[in-house]
């Protein structure tokens, strides 16, 4: 089975419990790193089953991986990864798993609703 890194226009084939090829992997911070070996599960590229806290860090490593400041382009790019990764977040705070993007950005972020931007906030 051919798996892709998931890094947005990246075509290096990797094994399948890899999220990124070595270019891509060690460009993202060693925190997010750490997130994604954290939240991952043995076999969840078998099961097809990650976690929604898996989900957040997933995306928000490829949102991350794709972005350069000043580059229009690449901000148009990295926006659907940091919309999920925030609506993986917020579902993940909702059934009581915790805030799997802390640390990582800050709150609020809006995120989209069927009703339009809704703010998301951090409880302290």
């Amino acid at each position: 089975m051919t798996h892709l890194c998931h890094s947005p226009d990246c075509n290096a084939a990797v094994p399948p419990r890899m999220l990124f090829c070595r270019k891509h992997w060690f460009a993202i911070p060693q925190k997010i790193r750490d997130a994604i070996w954290r939240e991952y599960r043995e076999g969840q590229e078998i099961t097809k089953t990650p976690s929604l806290r898996y989900l957040a860090v997933q995306r928000f490593a490829c949102a991350y991986s794709v972005f350069k400041p000043n580059s229009e382009e690449a901000a148009r790019k990295a926006l659907p990864y940091l919309v999920a990764a925030v609506a993986y977040q917020q579902e993940a705070v909702e059934q009581g798993f915790g805030d799997p993007l802390e640390n990582f950005a800050p709150l609020p972020i809006p995120t989209p609703k069927k009703s339009g931007l809704r703010v998301v906030r951090r409880k302290k």
